[in-house]
């Protein structure tokens, strides 16, 4: 496609917003590997646009890493201090939410990635979710998007994982023992469901940009 033809489509979206439009437009962007500032700025700003009316609830990132760091370090410091088998169980809970979205930031952080706010998302809209700032996106690699999409899977399976080595630590063995089934269990898991709707589809999709 013209580069002219890209841009009078997304002017027309400024006035006529379409989401399968606005797919069309980044997809071409990455297939083509297209690098006008201009054009990644009016994407950035209907896309956030959008994002305003359908999101009510955010945090800025600094604050929302900030929250997120506490909640990880608060929940492995009570896994220490308070001798509860549930515990152990509770933390892998807590750093499966808290480690994905710090395992995106700080991979998007290496590939220059950035994003824009915290919402809560997911199918309970209760997961705290990074937005992702579509300039700095874009203007990445498709391996460095596949990677950050990558790397908040493993930061989830990683969860119950961390949580068992405390357990063999602790000699809770038979906790240790029902986490490593629970790490089993989500990388099948994450295996059958996110290739169709989540991370692992949005890595494999990007890599194809390679």
């Amino acid at each position: 496609m013209r580069h002219e033809e890209l841009k009078d489509k997304i002017n027309a979206l400024k006035t006529n917003y379409s989401v399968k439009v606005f797919r069309e437009v980044v997809e071409i962007i990455k297939r083509e590997r297209i690098n006008d500032d201009m054009m990644l700025k009016d994407l950035e700003e209907l896309s956030r646009k959008r994002f305003s009316k359908r999101v009510r609830f955010t945090l800025g990132v600094p604050l929302g890493n900030m929250l997120e760091g506490a909640a990880t370090i608060a929940i492995l410091v009570m896994v220490f201090l308070i001798d509860s088998e549930w515990m152990l169980y509770i933390s892998a809970l807590v750093l499966m939410a808290t480690l994905h979205p710090l395992s995106h930031y700080l991979t998007g952080a290496f590939t220059g990635i950035r994003f824009t706010h915290y919402y809560l998302d997911g199918p309970a809209k209760v997961e705290p979710t990074l937005r992702i700032d579509h300039i700095s996106y874009l203007k990445a690699s498709g391996k460095q998007r596949a990677l950050m999409h990558l790397s908040g899977v493993l930061g989830t399976v990683a969860a119950p994982l961390i949580a068992a080595i405390i357990a063999v630590n602790k000699g809770a063995n038979a906790v240790a023992f029902n986490l490593l089934i629970l790490f089993l269990l989500l990388i099948i898991f994450e295996l059958l469901t996110s290739t169709k709707i989540g991370d692992l589809m949005k890595a494999k999709r990007e890599y194809g940009y390679r």
